[in-house]
């Protein structure tokens, strides 16, 4: 996704608001003071262009309503050709439902939390880790359903339990802007109190069970930027006790593994600061470290020990002293090989729990508290892909991994860092898949001198010369694209297609130097990087290996030479800007495309700081006002490059409340496409009036196989399709 890198956690630490990835896509509060409607052009630094009337801020103009309303209409008379074929997707998908495995026990003291579906509801289930205590009844302390019932948009973006466990704060968002609202819940009686609207999603609270302090976003451009107390007995009182001045930097905050302290960072794209915050006396701390521009420091508290992750000394290494301790006065604890990088790491009473990463594999590293190594082991096997997730508290010593591949269900196993021992917990199970049906694996794609990783699947029994290839891509702000378990796409690959991720260079798949070289002004080698893998995968080959136990897999016959299937592309976000910039450059070499939520205004949005986060990501990006970033710029984004020539066709989904990826961009990109295009193909344009950058979760999987089934019936189709006029064309 678009705007999102630069003011992430390091999922090291011990937190109190946990996040919820099974819960509704990350949204915000209908509250968000409404921005000015459309300045003047001469107020913007970025420059008028034909369809810049369809940028509204109040996002309340009939005209652009209108047009957006229209063109709803448009795509639904279109796609309402493929119904049939959407229904047979979505039915595949409910008759192939998983017997799915509970996440692990989130394990904090002596009580454990998770969520679990009961009576048709989604609720937070406590439970004492001791069974066999006095007091070993469970409580439902939150009702998730409950909840989102209220509202046409619901995302849940973290909660946090007050330390006597009586309360429960949680973050919440019910437009889709991530712009989140906190509410406290009393579990005994039920009573809610509305605390502060306009913050992110951290938490952190007092020890007073009265108090919490939360980051609250600027009016606006919603970057996090203030420290701010505030109190279940005086709800209508906030204290601001910091306030990040810099536009350029974002403010965060987490929980430590020692209960008393939390930590308040500011960081921009290469340098962060960090204070401790006593949640016993409300006491913000000096600075462990004050700004120095290139040095980076995350750190941790364990008992009276510091631990941080920090480059004072050229490279990321493991660090420690005491509290109160400056970083430049740490003591080195673990300092990896050259070519090797600290991916994430957990601190527990028997040791500390690394991911190291190097050229793409991840391996599973325990050190004891000298820094010694007493556990090391590959965090996924062959053709699988791995990660740590739901840890429990530091005196646990359990770390949790998940693994799967592109067509293994998921399984979760626990591995004990003071005994050494590792059990599987449980595996999703699906009652018509086969793993043995079909193949994983990866190749490489030659792009002018580096090899780019190419994962990719597809059915045994199905894959044939006419298969078409899925192609995804993504590429920007390290973010490595995993090969991860979709059931989804194990339907595509049951419809004969080939499903595809080009890891291109902008994304972190091959580690920090990887990110480097497609980032920024290097941002050409990314689109260079996705179009040569396009140009393989258009005549790929499955080996005679993969196809030995299949009676009609793709002909033997067949060679590079004679295949060239069609290649259906998607990307999302950031990922739009991939994908759009390709087709750009090489229109003829897709069949068609679906762009998510497409940053794809790169110029206009990149030049207009009054935009949400635009300030911290000239790093990612460039400034147009620099003569040489805007020069790279022109050459690739995705709007300013849209020319007469002959376009595949195209659906782009929006979400009107959008902080990160501004719904006029798709708008604006659309209204171009189909006046600039020489042939009569679908452009398509769908808006949600009630969700933001992420899919509302209600509506998500129908968005999806609305997605595939355009796709799907393209390939089927001959070279072009019925024509769509819009007012525009």
């Amino acid at each position: 996704m678009k705007r999102s890198a630069l003011f992430f956690l390091f999922s090291s630490f011990s937190v109190c608001a946990f996040p919820t990835p099974e819960t509704a896509h990350h949204s915000e509060s209908n509250s968000n003071e409404a921005m000015s409607t459309q300045p003047n052009s001469a107020s913007l630094p970025h420059s008028a262009d034909t369809f810049s009337w369809l940028r509204d801020d109040s996002r309340q103009s009939r005209k652009v309503l209108q047009f957006l309303n229209e063109h709803n209409q448009q795509a639904s008379t279109f796609l309402d050709k493929q119904t049939a074929l959407q229904q047979q997707l979505l039915k595949e998908w409910q008759d192939n439902a998983p017997q799915k495995a509970e996440k692990p026990w989130l394990i904090r003291d002596d009580v454990k939390y998770r969520f679990e579906t009961r009576d048709n509801a989604r609720v937070l289930v406590e439970k004492p880790t001791n069974q066999a205590s006095e007091n070993s009844k469970e409580r439902v302390v939150f009702n998730l359903t409950q909840r989102a019932a209220m509202s046409d948009y619901y995302s849940l973006g973290s909660w946090s339990l007050s330390p006597n466990k009586r309360f429960i704060a949680v973050t919440e968002d019910i437009r889709g802007d991530r712009n989140y609202a906190v509410t406290v819940i009393d579990t005994h009686t039920q009573q809610t109190y509305s605390l502060i609207q306009n913050v992110s999603t951290e938490l952190i609270w007092g020890n007073d069970n009265d108090t919490l302090y939360v980051i609250a976003n600027e009016v606006g451009t919603y970057r996090p930027y203030q420290l701010v107390k505030t109190q279940l007995s005086a709800p209508q009182k906030t204290d601001v006790l910091l306030e990040e001045t810099d536009p350029t930097w974002l403010l965060s905050s987490y929980q430590t593994g020692n209960e008393k302290y939390a930590i308040v960072q500011s960081n921009n794209h290469n340098t962060s600061q960090q204070q401790l915050l006593d949640t016993h006396t409300g006491e913000l701390q000096t600075s462990l470290q004050k700004r120095i521009s290139g040095n980076e420091y995350y750190s941790d508290i364990s008992g009276e020990q510091i631990i941080s992750l920090s480059n004072h000394q050229g490279r990321f290494g493991l660090y420690q002293g005491k509290i109160g301790s400056n970083i430049q006065s740490l003591e080195p604890l673990f300092i990896p090989d050259p070519q090797t990088e600290i991916k994430n790491w957990y601190v527990f009473e028997a040791g500390i729990a690394l991911v190291l990463t190097q050229q793409g594999k991840d391996t599973l590293l325990i050190i004891n508290d000298h820094g010694d190594e007493t556990f090391r082991r590959p965090l996924s096997s062959e053709g699988k892909v791995a990660w740590l997730s739901n840890n429990g508290d530091a005196a646990s010593n359990l770390v949790r991994i998940r693994s799967m591949s592109m067509t293994t269900p998921p399984t979760w196993s626990e591995f004990n860092i003071a005994t050494g021992k590792e059990r599987l917990l449980s595996q999703d199970s699906y009652p018509t898949i086969e793993p043995s049906d079909y193949t994983s694996t990866q190749i490489t794609v030659s792009a002018n001198g580096v090899n780019v990783p190419v994962s990719l699947a597809y059915r045994n029994d199905k894959i044939s010369p006419d298969s078409p290839v899925f192609l995804y891509g993504y590429g920007a702000y390290g973010t490595p694209m995993k090969p991860y378990f979709m059931p989804q796409v194990i339907s595509l690959l049951d419809q004969g297609a080939i499903y595809a991720i080009s890891h291109v260079r902008g994304g972190g798949y091959l580690g920090d130097a990887w990110y480097q070289a497609g980032k920024g002004i290097n941002k050409p080698n990314s689109i260079k990087d996705f179009l040569a893998t396009a140009e393989v995968m258009q005549r790929y080959v499955p080996s005679r290996d993969s196809l030995s136990s299949s009676s009609h897999g793709a002909s033997p016959t067949k060679s590079q030479s004679t295949v060239k299937r069609d290649i259906l592309a998607i990307g999302g976000s950031a990922g739009g800007t991939l994908v759009a910039a390709a087709i750009n450059a090489q229109p003829t070499l897709f069949r068609g495309a679906v762009l998510q939520a497409p940053f794809v205004d790169v110029i206009n949005t990149m030049a207009d700081p009054s935009l949400p986060l635009t300030q911290q990501e000239y790093q990612e990006w460039g400034n147009p006002a620099k003569a040489d970033d805007r020069k790279v710029m022109e050459t690739y984004s995705p709007y300013d490059n849209i020319r007469a020539q002959a376009y595949p066709p195209m659906l782009v989904r929006i979400g009107l409340h959008d902080s990160q990826v501004p719904y006029w961009e798709g708008a604006k990109f659309v209204a171009k496409l189909q006046q600039q295009s020489t042939v009569n193909n679908p452009y398509l344009l769908t808006t949600d009036f009630n969700a933001g950058h992420q899919k509302n979760r209600r509506t998500a999987q129908a968005a999806q196989a609305m997605e595939y089934a355009f796709l799907l019936d393209l390939n089927k189709r001959q070279a072009s399709s019925p024509v769509v006029t819009t007012t525009n064309k």
